[in-house]
């Protein structure tokens, strides 16, 4: 499985070493931290699953693990930003579960890729309404 990242209706953002994205097809900005955003940079169709785990560890303080990898790539399918169906990405491991397997401390913890999505107000209901009277 060699997964490749969605970029069609996509706007993409980098902001210091974190990458927002926005969906125009949906209206959804998505927030990836350096963990996803690097999965989802190598995400060419091209890359397998190891070399993305490679370029993972390369780039962040995580080890490279595919389990890590395939967390990412869940949480970017679902978010809509992967080519293909998300069942093909489904994360075979919990958060948890590779806290504990890896023996990152709750310090590096945080370093697990994360992507956070906003649903974008339509420009009607981002106004402001000036209070009555």
């Amino acid at each position: 499985m060699q997964p490749k990242a969605r970029h069609r209706n996509v706007i993409v953002r980098e902001i210091a070493g974190e990458f927002v994205l926005y969906d125009e097809k949906t209206q959804r900005a998505h927030e990836l931290n350096a963990a996803a955003a690097s999965v989802w940079r190598h995400c060419d169709a091209k890359t397998s699953i190891g070399d993305l785990a490679a370029a993972l560890a390369i780039e962040t303080a995580l080890p490279a693990d595919e389990e890590v990898v395939h967390l990412a790539l869940d949480q970017l399918s679902k978010a809509g930003l992967l080519e293909g169906p998300h069942e093909a990405f489904e994360a075979r491991m919990s958060r948890r579960q590779i806290v504990h397997r890896l023996g990152l401390a709750g310090s590096l913890a945080f370093l697990l890729p994360v992507v956070s999505t906003l649903v974008a107000p339509s420009p009607a209901m981002a106004q402001s309404v000036p209070p009555p009277g």
